[in-house]
């Protein structure tokens, strides 16, 4: 993925409204729910992908220490202007010489490997984590789901067909996407699989968002109280094994050697 096309869309989209809709709130408290389950006061935190901050922000408000990693310049602006005594360089997730290696306790990676196509570009910032993260700590390691795109893309818009002709979904119903594609979608033996080839060691994997993504209209419908019972709900189901692949985010928490 060129770096041109990730500036494109977080220029047009930005992260953090998003993160700030009902959805991405699921996403968003989910998330910060397990982070709070692993970490430490004491601890040293990097958020490699930082993008506008909102972990940063809130890892920092709790009295983190945090380092952060934006590939998107105009991210880091956003970010500073809203917390400007952050710690954030820019760089890639994929070569950051500007760290030392065996930097932080704990590193958070939730966001780069959507855009990182294939297992390769993926192994490149999943080692590069693995580097800078201490023997014994903890990456939280963010993927986008297949069937998340398959079931509200390609099925919901009707393009399954018109994909599979040019060989983007392949028989299995798994997306093939392209170098110059802006995301990839990987399912549960996918992330095993890059686990296993980056030596790295499950702890546990749970989907921040479950199906919050499909539901946006209707969150948005809910009373505050509904909605609140609802994030509750989606912490309470987000190790399920049998749901986990079906949001459109998973993620994974692994353990350096």
């Amino acid at each position: 993925m060129a770096l041109s096309n990730i500036e494109k869309h977080y220029n047009k989209h930005p992260e953090d409204l998003r993160l700030q809709r009902r959805h991405g709130i699921v996403e968003f408290e989910t998330t910060m729910h397990h982070l709070r389950r692993f970490i430490k006061p004491d601890l040293f935190l990097l958020d490699i992908g930082a993008g506008t901050g909102r972990y940063t922000s809130a890892l920092m408000a709790e009295g983190y220490r945090v380092k952060a990693v934006e590939l998107v310049r105009r991210n880091i602006e956003v970010f500073l202007k809203r917390e400007p005594t952050a710690d954030v360089v820019q760089g890639d997730a994929r070569n950051m010489p500007f760290l030392p290696t065996a930097y932080a306790d704990v590193t958070l990676l939730l966001g780069p490997l959507y855009h990182l196509i294939g297992d390769e570009e993926k192994l490149k910032a999943l080692n590069e984590a693995k580097r800078v993260t201490k023997p014994g700590g903890l990456i939280f390691v963010a993927y986008l789901m297949n069937e998340y795109s398959i079931l509200s893309y390609c099925f919901d818009e009707d393009r399954i067909e018109g994909l599979m002709e040019r060989g983007a979904v392949d028989e299995n119903f798994h997306i093939q996407a392209q170098a110059d594609e802006l995301y990839d979608y990987v399912r549960i033996d996918d992330i095993n699989r890059l686990d296993e080839r980056a030596g790295l060691e499950r702890l546990t994997i749970f989907s921040p968002d479950g199906a919050s993504d499909y539901m946006r209209t209707r969150l948005n419908r809910m009373s505050d109280e509904t909605f609140a019972r609802f994030i509750e709900y989606q912490k309470c189901i987000s190790e399920r094994a049998d749901l986990i692949g079906a949001g459109s985010h998973v993620v994974d928490v692994v353990r350096v050697p």
